[in-house]
């Protein structure tokens, strides 16, 4: 509870932070009311909806991994000077407000569609082609990366001196709560309702998102004097410019780099332990909900709480990073074999835990060790190593995934995530990030 009382201090006694709190979560929240709304209609290759986590099949998996995260990979370091050298707050107005027209527009016209469940706008309509929808739903889901980056490098900015580790399991927990909340929302509201009303809502939440974006009076963007040709100009050197910024950065090159590792075996372990749910529950989707993300939500909300009073008992938060790390690895790698509901269950409770225990404390060294020019472009690559991961992810699902022996393949993707955790380990002591004040190492 104290944890949840400091979060609810910083929002509302920091007005800044509790402004960009409020587009993230309401963001996030317009994310879940549309995407649950439209799900059924985004079809691709055969199959329903477009959600990577919940893919079916290893091809279903990698066709969607390639159409996600192949081009946002390519996109993202552009997208990091953006955050870096643009007014953050029209940043994250304009996402916003471009999906809100767009999304309220498919609201009110509707879109044709071959689905079960075609989206038939308020006008009783179905006038816009199916390619549209596909389009929207890809561009919303790229909104929210911007908006995701665009508020990790403005967030210190927002806060006076408050602890930066509290901040991110606010910014996590209720990023979180909002979306699925808004999902679950939707999802019922679907049974009753047809689908514009709650796409529509979508588009006013996201509008709602806007207003918020431009209230904020401190965002850390700085203010560049050049004109925008020579700033397009300067693109590819600022590229350069902020990967050297971090590879020349211990603190924030270690703490990518490690988010990737940990990104990948969430990102492998979830999709694989989905395949052994569904043959175990005979294909029930609620039961699989409740087996893989059930058990790990409750593990993730435990390790938002505790992230602040950890950060404080611990001696540095990169002992942090790796412990938690390591509780995954373990339980990856110890009930990874084991197909059983129960293993199930305590395998994603522990990987969740872990996994948000863990990138709670990343955020907030890269956040620690980079300035504000800088900061944009580290998320940048964030959001790298988080498509990268899924890539990784879904290829060795494609060249190795068998049912006669995925458990023994998560569990040994669990052993060779703790070999890896143990190199970077090195990495952090010979950083200086272990044994004294991180703040020293950067």
């Amino acid at each position: 509870m104290g944890m949840i009382k400091r979060g609810l201090d910083l929002i509302f006694k920091q007005r800044d932070f509790g402004l960009l709190m409020g587009v993230q979560f309401l963001a996030q929240a317009g994310d879940g009311l549309f995407q649950t709304a439209v799900a059924k209609a985004v079809a691709f290759g055969g199959q329903k909806g477009f959600d990577v986590e919940s893919a079916s099949s290893v091809d279903e998996l990698i066709t969607i991994v390639l159409f996600l995260f192949v081009p946002y990979t390519l996109i993202s370091p552009f997208l990091g000077v953006v955050i870096d050298r643009w007014d953050r707050r029209k940043l994250l107005f304009t996402s916003n407000v471009l999906r809100a027209a767009l999304v309220g527009a498919i609201a009110i016209v509707g879109v044709q569609t071959t689905a079960e469940e075609p989206v038939t706008g308020l006008l009783g309509t179905e006038l816009l082609p199916s390619v549209l929808l596909f389009l929207v739903f890809m561009l919303t889901l790229a909104c929210t990366r911007v908006v995701l980056a665009t508020k990790s490098a403005a967030l210190p900015a927002t806060l006076d001196g408050s602890s930066l580790v509290e901040a991110n399991a606010v910014s996590q927990l209720g990023g979180a709560l909002f979306q699925l909340g808004a999902a679950g929302v939707a999802f019922v509201a679907s049974t009753l309702l047809p689908s514009w009303p709650i796409v529509l809502a979508g588009a006013v939440v996201y509008g709602a998102a806007a207003v918020l974006a431009m209230a904020i009076a401190r965002a850390g963007e700085p203010q560049p004097a050049a004109r925008l040709s020579e700033e397009v100009a300067r693109v590819a050197r600022s590229i350069a410019a902020g990967v050297r910024e971090v590879a020349r950065t211990p603190k924030a090159a270690v703490s990518i780099s490690t988010y990737f590792w940990l990104r990948f075996l969430w990102s492998f372990t979830i999709v694989g332990v989905a395949f052994i749910a569904r043959e175990l529950v005979a294909d029930d989707d609620l039961q699989v909900l409740v087996l893989t993300g059930g058990a790990g939500a409750v593990g993730a909300v435990l390790g938002f709480v505790m992230a602040g009073r950890l950060h404080e008992r611990v001696r540095t938060t990169s002992m942090l990073v790796l412990s938690a790390s390591a509780v995954a690895g373990l339980a990856v790698a110890i009930l990874g074999g084991l197909e059983m509901k129960a293993s199930i269950a305590l395998l994603t409770f522990f990987l969740g835990f872990g996994f948000f225990l863990g990138k709670i404390s990343l955020d907030t060294m890269v956040q620690e060790a980079l300035g504000d020019d800088f900061r944009g472009r580290a998320f940048s690559l964030y959001d790298i190593a988080y498509n990268l991961a899924w890539v990784v992810a879904a290829v060795i699902m494609k060249l190795f995934y068998d049912a006669d022996t995925r458990g023994v393949l998560i569990a040994l993707v669990g052993v060779v995530f703790l070999v890896g955790l143990a190199l970077l380990g090195s990495w952090f002591k010979r950083a200086g990030l272990l044994a004294r004040s991180e703040s020293a190492a950067v």
